[in-house]
């Protein structure tokens, strides 16, 4: 295990808050989860400043290296739907979105840069390369410049485990509520629900709104423990 049993309460903490947010938003007359989903991220984000000693390597990701946004995106029903909600105040997203047409680069990838970066998934936000180097030749499909150190491919394990801790403990509960968990492609998803503005509302009434050919994988809900070991 990265960082060893030093690690483990802060798996544990990100769990257990994120469980209780959900709980707590399903309690509610009527469910803010665009609020509720962004709030997770800021769970996640304080979580991983909080067991950033723990992590032995060192992120080169930065400002301009949009390689790693160049694959497909597993995202929950309520973190793909919370987000078209909050986007529809920004304007251009929907065209961007609608003229995508199944390449490797995100649509929201603008100038090698996230142009949603405040409100990037939980599975983005988790993701941190100690080489771009290998996102360049893994994901976008681009040799790397020659020369230079071995390339290193394994991904800070710190952060994405504490995202993850968090998604596991937030939909927990909205599993055991009899909603939609499965594993969708962000852009496939977005794209099915781009003309259906009750699909947050038919998704919090217990309706699956998105089609079988974007999803990506069931959820199955692990034991807690299990869940923040992972």
């Amino acid at each position: 295990m990265t960082g060893g049993s030093a690690l483990a309460p802060h798996l544990d903490a990100a769990f257990a808050a994120a469980r209780a947010l959900a709980q707590a938003t399903l309690a509610e007359p009527a469910p803010d989860w665009p609020a509720a989903v962004a709030h997770t991220h800021v769970l996640a984000d304080r979580a991983w400043v909080a067991a950033a000693a723990l992590e032995p390597d060192r992120a080169a990701c930065g400002p301009g290296c949009g390689w790693c946004c160049h694959q497909p995106v597993e995202l929950s029903p309520v973190e793909i739907l919370s987000l078209a909600v909050t986007l529809e105040s920004s304007p251009g997203w929907r065209g961007r979105v609608a003229a995508w047409n199944g390449g490797r680069a995100c649509p929201f990838l603008v100038e090698y840069s996230c142009s949603i970066h405040p409100l990037r998934p939980l599975k983005c936000r988790g993701l941190f390369q100690p080489d771009p180097r290998w996102c360049m030749a893994t994901f976008a499909k681009i040799d790397p410049p020659p020369g230079g150190p071995p390339i290193r491919h394994q991904p800070l394990a710190v952060p994405r485990r504490l995202h993850e801790a968090v998604a596991a403990g937030f939909n927990l509960p909205l599993h055991a509520a009899g909603l939609d968990c499965d594993a969708y492609s962000l852009v496939p998803a977005l794209q099915s629900v781009l003309d259906r503005p009750d699909a947050l509302a038919a998704w919090a009434r217990g309706e699956r709104v998105f089609p079988a050919d974007a999803q990506l994988h069931r959820w199955v809900p692990p034991g807690e423990e299990a869940a923040r070991r992972a």
